[in-house]
C-alpha cells in the first residue's frame, strides 16, 4: 500500500512523523510532500527515514493556470463569509484576521474593520445566499493539470493531507484533482483548533481523523460533515513530549537564572500576535498587581516570562545573557530582566527543541496564559494554568473561540478569571494549598490520548489508517464521485449527513436507519436501473409520483437533476421526518410535495406493523381491520392503526398535479396501489411505470396494464422479483 502526504508545511510532516515511520517498517510505501518548499529541510527529512519504501517528494505549491488569481479568492471570499455565521459570534479576533487578508487580496484602500463591518451588516439569509453562489462558482472550477500530473506521477493507493483546512488553501486543489482521479482523500488534523479557526472546509475528505470527541463533534457542527466519518485516534504530535524526562533539579534550574528555588514559581506563557498583539504591556501590569497581592507568596514568588516564537516580546536592543546548565549541556537558553523585580526574568529557549519548555513547566508550581499548545504541554506535565480575560485596551491575551474546552467550567483544567482580583485570589490559592493532579491527567487523556494515557498515538493512527486501507481498493472511489468511503461502524450523531452514490451530482441526506441499511463504500447506494428509468422519461416540468418514497433517495434525484416536480407518498412516520428534513437539506422543498398517507386499494382503516428494528422506517406490512381499545400491553410497539387512501381520491382530494410518471416502491403491495389507482392509470398525461414486483405477480401485472394500454418497456430480474418499466 502506498500512502502519500502532502502537507503544507514542515510541522505538519513534524506533527506525524513517527506515524509515517510505523507505515514504513511496516512494510508500506510512503512519500511525502511539503508544499512550503526547501530542499535542505526535504534531505532532511529523508535522512532521518533510512528506507526505500521512503520518499520525499517535489510537490506544486499551487496551481499556475487561469484560475490561480481566482480560486483563492472564491475560497477565501467563503472562508470570510464562513466566520459570519452563528457559530462563529464571539470570534472576533479571527474575523478580523480573515478580512485583513481579504483587504490584501483585493488591495483595497479601507480599513480591515469597515470591511468586516460592511460584512455584518448583511442579513443572515443574504449572507447564505451569497455562500450558495460561491459554493457553486467553486464546484465549477476545474481541477488543476498540475496537480493531477503529480498525483498521477506519485500513483498513490490513498492521499492524506494536513492540515486541508486553511485561509484559501490550495490543498483544496490537491484533494479535488485526487478525487477526479479517484484517489480516497484522508485529512490528518494538525492543531486542535483547526476546525474553528482556519475557514472552510473547502473539499470534503473522504475520512477525518482527530484528537478527541470534541473534535468529532467541531466537524459536525461547523463544517457539517457527517460524524461517521470521522475517526478520533488522539494527538500524535505530543508523543515526543510524553516521553520528556527532566534533566535539572531545581536548585539547578533557578540558581542559574537568579532566582530562589525555596520559592515558589509562576511561568507566564506569552501568546502569538493574533492573540495578545501587545501582550509586553499586559505583563507589566499582571506583575505589579500580583506584587500588590495580600498573599505573601503572589508578592516574593519567582516569575518566568516565556516569549512566544511569532515574536519579539523584549524591545529592540534589548539585552539577553547565556544560561549554561552543566547537566544539560545542550540545552539553549537565554534570558533577560525588563522589569523592575529581581524576581522576575524573561527565559528563551529554543523552540525547535521541547526540552527547554518542558524543563520550565517541571520547575514551575503553576502556569499562566492563553497560548493553549503549551497549555495542553503543561497538563501533560501536570501543572495547573490560570489565565484572565483581555482587559479594556485589549492587552492581554484574547481567547479563540473554543478555548472553553479547556477551562474548569467545561470539564478542563484551565481557571479562567474575570477580574485582576480573581486572578489573584485563584493564583494564591493555588501557590497556598497546591492543586489536585487527578483532574488534569483526566482531562489530557480524554482531550490527546483517548484510547489510553500510557498508550502512545503514533502506532494507533498507524493502525487505523492500515485498517482502512487494507480494504482500499475495495473503497476506492469512482473517478468524480463525491465520496466513496466505506463509513466507520458507528451510530450517526444528530446532523450527520451522507451522499447518494450519484456522481452526477452532490445530492446528500441525513444518516438516519434506513439510509444507513442502503450505504456501501461511505455512500447511500441507489438502484441503477431506477435512474436509467428517470435519466430516459423524465424531462423538465415532468410530474413524478414517488409512491412509499422512503427518505426521498429517487424524489431527490427527479427534482434536483431532471427537473421534474414530485409527489412523494410515505406513512412510515420515521422516515416520512426524513423524507422532509432531506428535501430542506437539497432545497427541494419548492418542487417536492410530501403527502404522509399509506395507499392501498381503497379507503379505510388499516393496521400498520413495521419491521421490529425499524418502527416507523420504509418497510411495513397493511393489514385491514376496525379499530377496538386494547390496553397498552396488548398492542405491539411497531404497529399502529391507519387511515389508507386510493391514489385516485388522494389525488381529487388534495388537488394534486397530474401524473407524467409513476413509481412503486417494492416496499409496498403494487397491485394493492394500482388497485386504487384505476383512473389515474387510463389519465392520458401518465406516460411511464416503473414497478418491481414478486416474480410470481408478473404475469398479473402485465395484463392489467396492457388493458389500460401501457406495454413493457424493460425488464430487469432480481433475486425473487422483476423490475419492470411500461409506457404508452
Amino acid at each position: 500500500m502506498k500512502f502519500l502526504l502532502v502537507a503544507k508545511q514542515e510541522k505538519n510532516v513534524e506533527a506525524y512523523f513517527d506515524t509515517l515511520r510505523c507505515l514504513v517498517e511496516r512494510g508500506h510505501d510512503v512519500a511525502v510532500a511539503v508544499q512550503e518548499r526547501d530542499d535542505a529541510r526535504d534531505r532532511s527529512l529523508a535522512q532521518q527515514v533510512a528506507s526505500p519504501r521512503f520518499r520525499v517528494v517535489a510537490c506544486p505549491s499551487a496551481r499556475v493556470d487561469e484560475w490561480a488569481p481566482l480560486a483563492p479568492l472564491v475560497r477565501r471570499l467563503r472562508d470570510c463569509l464562513h466566520f459570519l455565521t452563528p457559530p462563529f459570534a464571539g470570534a472576533s479576533a479571527v474575523q478580523t484576521r480573515i478580512f485583513v487578508k481579504l483587504r490584501q487580496e483585493l488591495g483595497l484602500d479601507i480599513d480591515a474593520d469597515a470591511l468586516l463591518a460592511a460584512f455584518r451588516a448583511l442579513p443572515p439569509a443574504q449572507i447564505g445566499r451569497i455562500d450558495a453562489v460561491l459554493t457553486l462558482v467553486e464546484r465549477a472550477v476545474p481541477t488543476s493539470d498540475l496537480f493531477e500530473e503529480f498525483l498521477r506521477s506519485e500513483r498513490p493507493d490513498v492521499l492524506l493531507i494536513c492540515p486541508l483546512v486553511h485561509f484559501g488553501s490550495a490543498q483544496a486543489d490537491v484533494a479535488a484533482s485526487a478525487r477526479r482521479l479517484g484517489i480516497p482523500v484522508w485529512m490528518l488534523l494538525y492543531s486542535w483548533d483547526n476546525l474553528s479557526t482556519k475557514g472552510c472546509l473547502h473539499v470534503e475528505p473522504d475520512l477525518m481523523f482527530v484528537w478527541n470527541e470534541q473534535q468529532r463533534a467541531e466537524a459536525g457542527e461547523l463544517h457539517r460533515f457527517p460524524a461517521s466519518r470521522v475517526v478520533v485516534v488522539g494527538a500524535p504530535r505530543f508523543d515526543a513530549f510524553f516521553e520528556l524526562r527532566p534533566a535539572l533539579t531545581r536548585e539547578q534550574f533557578h540558581a542559574a537564572l537568579g532566582l530562589d528555588p525555596a520559592r515558589p514559581t509562576l511561568l507566564y506563557l506569552c501568546s502569538s500576535r493574533l492573540i495578545a498583539p501587545r501582550e509586553l504591556a499586559f505583563v507589566r501590569r499582571w506583575l505589579t498587581a500580583l506584587r500588590s497581592a495580600d498573599s505573601e507568596e503572589l508578592r516574593r514568588c519567582n516569575i518566568v516570562v516565556r516569549p512566544h516564537p511569532d515574536i519579539d516580546l523584549l524591545p529592540e536592543g534589548s539585552a539577553f545573557d547565556r544560561v549554561r546548565w552543566p547537566s544539560a549541556p545542550r540545552l539553549d537558553a537565554y534570558v533577560a530582566r525588563p522589569f523592575d523585580d529581581v524576581r522576575a526574568v524573561v527565559l528563551r529557549t529554543s523552540f525547535k527543541d521541547p526540552n527547554g519548555l518542558f524543563e520550565s513547566l517541571v520547575q514551575s508550581t503553576a502556569v499562566v496564559g492563553l497560548n493553549t499548545t503549551a497549555e495542553l504541554e503543561a497538563g501533560i506535565v501536570g501543572r495547573p494554568v490560570f489565565t484572565i480575560a483581555a482587559d479594556a485596551d485589549g492587552a492581554g491575551p484574547q481567547p479563540t473561540l473554543h478555548f472553553h474546552y479547556l477551562t474548569r467550567q467545561r470539564g478542563g483544567f484551565v481557571s479562567v478569571a474575570s477580574s485582576v482580583d480573581e486572578h489573584r485570589d485563584q493564583l494564591a490559592a493555588a501557590l497556598a494549598h497546591g492543586v489536585d493532579p487527578a483532574p488534569i491527567r483526566a482531562f489530557i487523556e480524554s482531550f490527546l490520548r483517548p484510547h489510553g494515557l500510557e498508550r502512545p498515538v503514533a502506532p494507533l493512527l498507524a493502525d487505523a489508517l492500515e485498517q482502512r486501507a487494507a480494504g482500499a481498493e475495495a473503497m476506492r472511489p469512482a473517478a468524480a464521485s463525491p465520496v466513496t468511503l466505506e463509513a466507520p461502524a458507528v451510530s450517526p450523531r444528530d446532523g450527520a449527513v451522507v451522499p447518494l452514490a450519484y456522481p452526477a451530482a452532490r445530492i446528500l441526506v441525513h444518516a438516519t436507519p434506513e439510509t444507513l441499511r442502503h450505504r456501501a463504500n461511505g455512500s447511500v447506494r441507489i438502484d441503477h436501473a431506477t435512474v436509467k428509468w428517470l435519466e430516459e422519461w423524465v424531462r423538465i416540468g415532468d410530474v413524478v409520483y414517488d409512491l412509499n418514497a422512503g427518505f426521498g433517495a429517487y424524489a431527490l434525484l427527479a427534482a434536483r437533476q431532471r427537473g421534474a416536480v414530485v409527489v412523494a407518498f410515505e406513512p412510515g412516520y420515521e422516515v416520512y421526518a426524513a423524507l422532509c428534513r432531506n428535501l430542506t437539506l437539497n432545497n427541494c422543498q419548492g418542487s417536492v410535495i410530501p403527502v404522509p398517507i399509506a395507499l392501498a386499494g381503497n379507503e379505510g382503516l388499516a393496521e400498520i406493523k413495521y419491521e421490529r428494528e425499524y418502527p416507523g422506517g420504509d418497510r411495513y406490512g397493511l393489514r385491514r381491520t376496525s379499530f377496538r381499545v386494547r390496553s397498552a400491553e396488548a398492542v405491539q410497539p411497531n404497529v399502529h392503526p391507519i387511515c389508507t387512501s386510493r391514489l385516485d381520491t388522494a389525488i381529487e382530494c388534495y388537488g394534486l398535479p397530474a401524473p407524467n410518471h409513476l413509481r412503486v416502491s417494492p416496499s409496498v403491495n403494487a397491485a394493492d396501489v394500482l388497485e386504487g389507482a384505476v383512473r389515474t392509470l387510463t389519465c392520458q398525461t401518465l406516460r411511464s411505470l416503473w414497478l418491481q414486483v414478486p416474480t410470481a405477480d408478473e404475469a398479473a401485472l402485465v395484463r392489467t396494464l396492457d388493458g389500460v394500454g401501457f406495454r413493457p418497456a424493460a425488464r430487469r430480474e432480481r433475486r425473487r422479483s422483476v423490475q419492470l418499466a411500461f409506457s404508452r
